[in-house]
């Protein structure tokens, strides 16, 4: 089942199914359960993990488990459901799921803001949340949304210019609520946090705020990048992201960097774009002293080296940044376990051998 189509039925019947992305339209749910995908909307709702109240899945021996039934509650021993959950098909296939549904949000508002730098990002996070139950927080820098506007289909949200942005989605069931969130916009103003702001004022408008950060990887599409998806925790984000901009300014000052993300749970989308004038296989070379360099720095944060995109073959090689031995040991077993013979999707993750 496309996701977009779970949405779609959720909403026929009054509901909400909250996990949300820019791929929507053609990921899978059993896709998204088994790299436990995230996306836009995880700051209020969490990852898929949070959704998924049961399996059934076929294992790699070929024995077909039946796991929690769909309950909310059950205290039987391992929840066996959530080994499953993010194991990118290395255990078994997962042939149904049952899926926790939600209320419909009511009246969402998007308020797109510029901040002077990144050191205000989280100020403004954390005066927001103080006050108002954020069902979204995402930023994106210059160099990513000018990306967007070259696209043609959006333009700035306002004439003020600034080097990063971000994009609050709150509920708004009653005008107590939008005061609210005016007043502490007005707030951030006066604390030099904010440099200039837009609410949405229609439904279209809305659309085409958060436009400006989920057509951010279709803009980027026309050019050669080296992508990673990273995350460490929310209080390290500011000094993290300060300390690979220097290693960028020191080492690889030709380099656009291009930075968005859901900042709101410390995932960060680092865009390294290819200088025009580089030869593409003297870039990719380059980018394979790179990926170290920034995976040192993931590492030294207690960060992830993969997100919300799973591990798979490319990022094999650098899983000992983000899992230690120890942990690599007990996912070989467990693997052994469900897959004795190894034909679930073999060599992803980690080597067996």
């Amino acid at each position: 089942m496309i996701t977009e189509q779970l949405q779609t039925i959720a909403e026929e019947k009054g509901l909400f199914y909250p996990v949300d992305f820019g791929s929507s339209g053609s990921s899978q749910i059993g896709g998204n359960i088994a790299t436990n995908a995230g996306g836009i909307k995880v700051i209020r709702y969490g990852m898929t993990r949070n959704w998924v109240l049961g399996l059934t899945v076929v294992t790699g021996s070929g024995e077909v488990l039946h796991i929690n039934n769909g309950m909310m509650k059950n205290a039987t021993g391992y929840a066996l459901q959530h080994l499953f959950i993010g194991s990118e098909g290395t255990l078994g296939v997962i042939t149904e799921a049952h899926m926790k549904l939600e209320r419909q949000p009511q009246n969402l508002q998007v308020l797109v803001l510029g901040v002077p730098d990144f050191d205000t990002v989280m100020p403004v996070m954390r005066e927001f949340r103080a006050q108002i139950d954020l069902t979204a927080f995402e930023f994106f820098d210059a160099n990513a949304m000018q990306k967007v506007v070259d696209c043609g289909h959006v333009s700035a949200p306002f004439v003020t210019k600034a080097p990063f942005y971000v994009l609050l989605e709150f509920e708004s069931p009653h005008e107590e609520t939008l005061n609210q969130a005016m007043q502490v916009f007005e707030v951030c103003m006066e604390k030099g946090w904010v440099v200039d702001g837009v609410l949405s004022q229609s439904l279209e408008q809305l659309k085409n705020l958060w436009r400006l950060r989920e057509d951010i990887t279709e803009s980027l599409s026309d050019y050669t990048t080296n992508k990673n998806d990273i995350s460490v925790l929310i209080s390290h984000v500011p000094a993290f992201i300060n300390d690979i901009e220097q290693f960028f300014a020191q080492h690889y000052a030709s380099f656009e960097t291009c930075w968005f993300g859901h900042i709101g749970d410390g995932n960060l989308h680092l865009n390294v774009v290819k200088p025009h004038d580089m030869p593409i296989p003297e870039f990719y070379e380059l980018c394979q002293h790179i990926n170290p360099k920034i995976f040192e720095l993931v590492a030294k944060y207690g960060g992830s080296i993969s997100a919300e995109h799973g591990v798979g073959l490319t990022k094999k090689p650098y899983l000992t940044y983000s899992r230690s031995h120890a942990e690599v040991e007990y996912m070989r077993g467990i693997k052994q376990l469900f897959d004795p013979n190894g034909i679930m999707n073999p060599g992803k993750i980690f080597d067996m051998a």
